[in-house]
C-alpha cells in the first residue's frame, strides 16, 4: 500500500515533465537545492517529498498551470507560513527554514538565499525592494520599501534595511542596517563593478 501511495505522488511529476524542461528558472532552483546525478524529474520528486519550502517555490514557478498546482498542493502540502508574492524571481532561489517568511519584492536576482522569519516587502507607501543577484538575507531580517540591494550582499540576522545599498559586495547589519564589512574599491574594480 505504501508503494502505491508513493507512485501516486510521483504521477504529477511524470505527467507534467514537459513543462519542467521549458522552465529554466525551475531547473536552476532544482539544481541549487539538489546536487547529484539523478534525472530532473527524480530530483523534483525528492525535493517535493522532503522540503515544504521547495513545494512553495515549485508551486510559485508553476502558478499558471492551475489544475497542476492544485494537484501538487493535494499531495505535497506547502509551508503554510511562507508567502511568495513577487512578480520576478531569478532562478536558483534557495529558501532555508521558510517558516514565517514573506517575500514580496519588485524583483529578486539569481541565486539568492532567504532564511526563516524574513520579511521582504512594503514600508508603508511606494513599491517593494529590488534585490540583486547572489544575495543572502538571513534569519529575522527585514528589507522594506522602495530600495535596491546590490549584487552579492549579505543582510545579517535581524537587520532592518530601509535604505539603498546599490554598491553590493558587503554585509549589512543593525537597526537600521549599515554596512559593517565591504569589499574594497580596488577589489570592486577587479570584479568590474566600479570603473
Amino acid at each position: 500500500m505504501k508503494k502505491i501511495i508513493i507512485y501516486l505522488r510521483y504521477l504529477p511529476i511524470l505527467f507534467f515533465y514537459p513543462l519542467f524542461k521549458k522552465n529554466e528558472r525551475l531547473i536552476m532552483d532544482v539544481n541549487r537545492w539538489q546536487k547529484g546525478n539523478e534525472s530532473l524529474n527524480s530530483k523534483i520528486a525528492i525535493l517535493l517529498f522532503t522540503y515544504r519550502e521547495f513545494r512553495n517555490l515549485f508551486i510559485y514557478r508553476n502558478n499558471k498551470h492551475k489544475i497542476f498546482t492544485c494537484w501538487v498542493k493535494l499531495w505535497y502540502p506547502p509551508e503554510k507560513t511562507l508567502y511568495i508574492v513577487t512578480s520576478d524571481i531569478g532562478g536558483g532561489l534557495y529558501i532555508q527554514h521558510g517558516f514565517a517568511t514573506y517575500i514580496s519584492a519588485e524583483k529578486i536576482g539569481e541565486n539568492c538565499w532567504v532564511n526563516q522569519q524574513v520579511t521582504i516587502g512594503y514600508n508603508g507607501t511606494g513599491k517593494c525592494p529590488v534585490i540583486g543577484n547572489n544575495c543572502m538575507i538571513t534569519c529575522g531580517a527585514k528589507v522594506l520599501g522602495e530600495i535596491k540591494i546590490g549584487d552579492n550582499t549579505i543582510v545579517g540576522a535581524n537587520a532592518v534595511v530601509i535604505k539603498d545599498y546599490k554598491r553590493g559586495y558587503g554585509v549589512l547589519a543593525g537597526v537600521p542596517a549599515k554596512p559593517v564589512k565591504e569589499a574594497s574599491d580596488e577589489r570592486l574594480r577587479e570584479l568590474g563593478v566600479l570603473e
